[in-house]
């Protein structure tokens, strides 16, 4: 298959048969939404050290000295409060940075404070604005995995079984705010009754907010939304948990019961896991990934007497043959997703 994603389903089949599944999501589903890790890198560096660097020389001169992503952000912060600027400050950057290019399109049409409401709490909505986030989304970003993702977990199709939990290491909300308004968009369609009663998705961006009957969307790398502006209500998000900067990477690194650590590590000892949209480039997860597998095959060969190798967590990666922007085949993603949700 030329530019999609290939999937052996029988062979996914056996890993994932007869247990409970989590979602893990990285950046990758908000391509073309959103600006992707290093063009926000990129952007945030030109604010805080004053540069004017295309893309090009970004890449160019970031290479020159071999910092990561996140040890750039972290310099980025180091100078704007050597400067004088406020921890606060740099999240606005941050905040406007992440969504600027989403928010000026819809300033086109009039609904830039619609984008903002819809990310800090959709609920707010009215049915006008809700209707045309819809439209908007599906004209913008036809292609954009979110939207595929959107439709399989709000599918009501008998017998499709959801994931247990959902983590995204993302700091924006759009996954939320998607399983929101298509809903009520869905049973609007059905009913004629606009109402936001039957949401089956919760957004957790603390740890004392699991524990709900709704499915949680756990932002382990905590959150960052848009202020609406006019005298609608606001939604505190958790920017001050943000993990972006190379030190809040290097302290969750270092903290034995941090929740981001205790949760992951659960789910992956408990549930198969699938990634979709995570380059595995943070340490920290492919650490905790060998961790739980290791430990299950060490419990498997005391209890088998012999070698175990058992692979529970699964890896949906683009097929790139020296091209970094293929898409994942949408309908092999659906078969997929579906493939694992219908197998307990």
């Amino acid at each position: 298959m030329n530019d999609s994603l290939e999937l052996n389903l029988e062979k996914y089949h056996a890993y994932l048969k007869n247990s409970e599944w989590t979602l893990c999501l990285g950046a990758g589903v908000c391509d073309k939404i959103l600006p992707n890790w290093m063009e926000l890198t990129r952007r945030v560096v030109n604010i805080c050290f004053g540069l004017n660097w295309d893309k090009n020389k970004f890449v160019i001169e970031t290479s020159k000295i071999g910092f990561s992503l996140d040890g750039w952000l972290q310099a980025s912060l180091n100078n704007y409060l050597n400067i004088g600027k406020s921890l606060n400050d740099f999240y606005l950057i941050l905040e406007e940075q992440l969504y600027c290019d989403l928010i000026n399109q819809a300033e086109k049409e009039g609904h830039g404070n619609t984008i903002s409401i819809l990310l800090n709490d959709p609920t707010r909505l009215n049915k006008e604005q809700l209707l045309w986030a819809c439209d908007f989304f599906e004209k913008k970003y036809p292609d954009s995995t979110l939207l595929q993702l959107k439709n399989v977990l709000l599918n009501e199709s008998d017998g499709i079984i959801k994931p247990k939990t959902i983590i995204t290491f993302n700091a924006d909300s759009l996954l939320y705010s998607f399983l929101v308004i298509y809903s009520v968009k869905q049973n609007f369609l059905k009913t004629n009754d606009y109402n936001f009663h039957f949401q089956k998705y919760v957004r957790v961006i603390r740890p004392f907010e699991v524990g709900a009957i709704k499915t949680p969307i756990c932002h382990l790398h905590g959150a960052i939304f848009p202020r609406p502006k006019k005298k609608s209500r606001n939604k505190d998000d958790s920017r001050d948990n943000l993990i972006f900067a190379e030190t809040s990477y290097t302290k969750i690194a270092g903290a034995m019961h941090s929740w981001a650590q205790n949760s992951f590590l659960y789910h992956a000892t408990n549930t198969k896991m699938v990634f979709i949209g995570l380059s595995m480039s943070d340490p920290n997860i492919r650490r905790w990934l060998s961790w739980s597998t290791d430990n299950l095959n060490t419990q498997l060969e005391a209890f088998t007497g012999k070698p175990q190798t058992i692979l529970r967590h699964i890896w949906i990666k683009n097929q790139t043959k020296g091209c970094r922007n293929t898409k994942i085949n949408r309908a092999v993603l659906k078969t997929f997703i579906y493939k694992i949700s219908m197998d307990r």
